[in-house]
């Protein structure tokens, strides 16, 4: 039975999709070319839930979406700085996000809808991309609700490897646009499968 490794996900809007191209572009410069993002194969994104998903279970994981984004609105997200992350693959740069109650309510929703759906087995077969898939890769996905949900919840929007040498101007978003993505390698969001919006502001 074919099963997909996925990322339900916030999409930001183009302008930070942009930012987040160009922030891309200069850590590409810097020597790593290990991820490469655009805005059709390796989408910017914040994620909200990972796990692996049967495909007999896509249709109810859509409905499920849908729900989700009825009962709640569009919200403002704050990205405060730069952070990096050390990982088996290397220093990973992110725009961190402030974890605002309203990011927090939509993360905690999603997770508990999600949850009943998905299997933590993710094996290389499950992502959108050929062998080999990075190990951390693979332990993210499947770690991703005992390690990364709920008050270890961290939102960000994963740039690429290595260390940035700018500086950054803190901003701030719209949210709206909620997700299912297939994933690829080192959890880069290879596909939209399903969109959605959430209620306006």
């Amino acid at each position: 039975m074919k099963r997909l490794a996925i990322d339900v996900v916030l999409l930001p809007p183009d302008p930070v999709m942009d930012m987040a191209l160009a922030w891309n572009r200069t850590l590409l410069k810097n020597g790593s070319q290990i991820i490469v993002l655009d805005k059709n194969h390796r989408i910017p994104h914040v994620s909200i839930v990972m796990g692996c998903l049967s495909i007999e279970n896509l249709e109810r994981a859509i409905s499920v979406l849908k729900a989700v984004s009825a009962s709640h609105r569009a919200m403002k997200l704050d990205v405060s700085r730069i952070k990096t992350a050390t990982t088996a693959s290397g220093t990973v740069t992110s725009f961190d996000i402030e974890p605002s109650h309203e990011l927090l309510r939509l993360h905690e929703s999603i997770v508990t809808s999600f949850s009943p759906l998905l299997t933590q087995d993710t094996t290389e077969a499950d992502l959108n991309d050929l062998p080999p898939i990075e190990a951390s890769a693979l332990e993210w996905i499947n770690n991703y609700i005992s390690d990364h949900c709920y008050n270890r919840f961290w939102p960000h929007i994963t740039l690429g490897f290595g260390d940035s040498p700018n500086n950054l101007t803190p901003f701030t978003f719209e949210a709206s646009r909620l997700a299912i993505c297939h994933l690829g390698n080192y959890c880069t969001c290879t596909k939209i499968l399903t969109e959605t919006v959430l209620r306006p502001l």
